[in-house]
């Protein structure tokens, strides 16, 4: 089956993130492609996603998510993938799914492509997590909430939920 660059990309996001919301895809996509004013319509996005589900067995999709075959959905994993949207604008330039906990998902962003790493503070604490030299930590929280008396090592940031869904960043007080 041949694919287009977008469906191949869209293929590669697949295989990094196991599980995406559709506008969590949307969003990628148009970060990637959108350039001198190409827009990938809805309708477009449908029609390849459909071709992928109908030339490849590993491609699902719903009316919310898209997904490989042998993922699960994980609310964590999908808030953190909104968690690097916001603060990417939707355009990282590498990321992946972390397999080690309380990692979920690594990112890299920016013309010096820093890197960022959202992690779950229901899985460990902030002072277990040790961070790269030049390495941010993002700390999400089931609860969308920060917990009361939460104090983060220097470049970590707190994640809180907001009604609509985006969130509002607290940093650590430290160098």
């Amino acid at each position: 089956m041949f694919l287009s660059i977008q469906q191949r990309f869209i293929l590669d996001v697949l295989k990094k993130l196991n599980c995406v919301r559709r506008q969590q895809l949307d969003a990628l996509v148009q970060g990637r492609f959108q350039q001198g004013g190409f827009e990938i319509t809805r309708t477009r996005m449908d029609a390849m996603l459909r071709q992928l589900r109908a030339g490849t067995a590993d491609v699902r999709m719903d009316r919310e998510l898209a997904w490989l075959s042998n993922a699960q959905p994980d609310a964590r994993r999908l808030e953190a993938i909104d968690v690097m949207l916001e603060l990417t604008g939707g355009k990282p330039q590498e990321f992946n799914a972390s397999r080690e906990p309380p990692r979920l998902l690594r990112f890299a962003y920016g013309d010096d492509l820093r890197p960022f790493t959202v992690a779950s503070l229901d899985a460990a604490p902030a002072e277990l997590l040790e961070r790269g030299r030049a390495e941010r930590i993002v700390w999400i929280a089931d609860s969308g909430e920060s917990p009361k008396g939460l104090t983060l090592p220097p470049k970590h940031f707190f994640a809180a939920r907001q009604l609509d869904g985006t969130h509002r960043f607290y940093g650590s007080n430290g160098p």
